[in-house]
């Protein structure tokens, strides 16, 4: 009886134990200092926050600023409700919604990401002296350097975990040079593994360079998402629209559609695309692409279309100082993404007048 008590004791006293750390582990000080940690050991990056506060229901970080080659992103707040349970009994990500407030990208100073060590972008050793990670030339790559094999745009878009994210939302700034700027807004419903979600956004460019023959650009439009019951991104249908603002530009707008699918799952893929241009609801269209990746040929095979009159584009490239441009014709296409081969064939009539304009 004596041991069964000890036993007990001991038993609770582990109990206790790991309640204290848990609690410890859930407090808001030492997860902003557990964050700290973590980003501190990735070279290159620095990352501030002002409070960082994660349950088992909820969790918000607050003044987060992220620093990396000069790109500095900060954001006044993201918050999230989701259930931890799901994740830890199902690795299952389940949030019924996402936001991130006032978020800010500086890319004003940002740099190219330095080039690891005999890479073809790195600097060269100096005379006499080998990088330290340099090997013998006849060293075969490992099959982790060598770049992967594509299979197609879907065939790589499968996620890790079973998702569900009810409700997505950022809103921000993006600060593109001295005079340029972008104001963005995302939203996100139905996120769902085995359902249809969508996508929507909204981009205001702005450019203050004087005499900028664009001084506005907004771009709308939607996204829709379906993820398959096995976690891939079988459909991806996309329907965007352009106007751009400037002194001597015209109203009409530019709209994209397109549309990729894997009806199978490691089967062929399908591919269209078509841009037009928009005079009120009439939508005239100026190309048109059908393509098929073929999986057991590695190829994507397919057909283009173009049909653009010199009056469609007339004003919109005399506000920019461009030529005049008019294209005509239909052919076939044959890309080998592996070996980066291309063919095409077919009929193409076209004209371009004023070209002085490109003085």
């Amino acid at each position: 009886m004596k041991g069964l008590k000890i036993f007990g004791f001991v038993v609770g006293g582990i109990v206790v134990l790991c309640g204290l750390v848990l609690a410890l582990a859930l407090t808001s000080g030492v997860q902003t200092w557990a964050v700290r940690k973590a980003v501190a050991r990735q070279p290159g990056m620095t990352l501030e926050v002002a409070k960082v506060d994660a349950g088992f229901s909820a969790a918000e970080i607050t003044d987060l600023r992220l620093t990396k080659d000069g790109m500095v992103v900060t954001a006044k707040s993201i918050t999230a409700k989701y259930s931890a349970w799901d994740y830890l009994t199902q690795k299952r990500i389940n949030a019924d919604s996402v936001a991130v407030q006032d978020l800010l990208v500086d890319l004003r100073n940002a740099k190219p990401a330095a080039a690891a060590p005999g890479s073809p972008g790195a600097a060269p050793a100096a005379p006499g002296k080998a990088p330290p990670s340099a090997t013998t030339a006849s060293a075969p790559k490992s099959p982790a350097a060598q770049s992967a094999p594509f299979n197609g745009l879907l065939q790589e878009a499968r996620l890790p975990f079973d998702l569900r994210v009810a409700s997505l939302l950022a809103k921000g700034r993006a600060l593109l040079s001295t005079t340029q700027t972008a104001t963005f807004e995302l939203k996100g419903d139905n996120l769902q593994t085995g359902q249809r979600g969508k996508l929507e956004w909204t981009v205001d460019f702005a450019d203050a360079t004087p005499d900028a023959p664009i001084r506005a650009l907004r771009t709308t439009g939607t996204a829709g998402v379906q993820l398959a019951n096995d976690r891939r991104i079988d459909v991806v249908e996309i329907d965007a629209i352009a106007a751009a603002m400037g002194p001597k530009l015209p109203a009409d707008r530019i709209k994209l559609t397109a549309k990729a699918d894997q009806p199978t799952p490691g089967g062929n893929e399908g591919y269209t695309a078509q841009l037009g241009l928009m005079r009120g609801t009439t939508v005239e269209p100026l190309l048109k692409l059908n393509a098929q990746y073929i999986t057991a040929a590695r190829e994507i095979t397919g057909a283009w279309e173009i049909a653009v009159r010199s009056e469609q584009l007339a004003a919109l490239l005399a506000g920019l100082g461009l030529p005049e441009v008019a294209a005509n014709g239909a052919g076939r296409f044959a890309l080998k993404p592996d070996t980066k081969s291309v063919s095409a064939s077919g009929d193409l009539q076209a004209q371009v007048s004023q070209l002085q304009k490109l003085s």
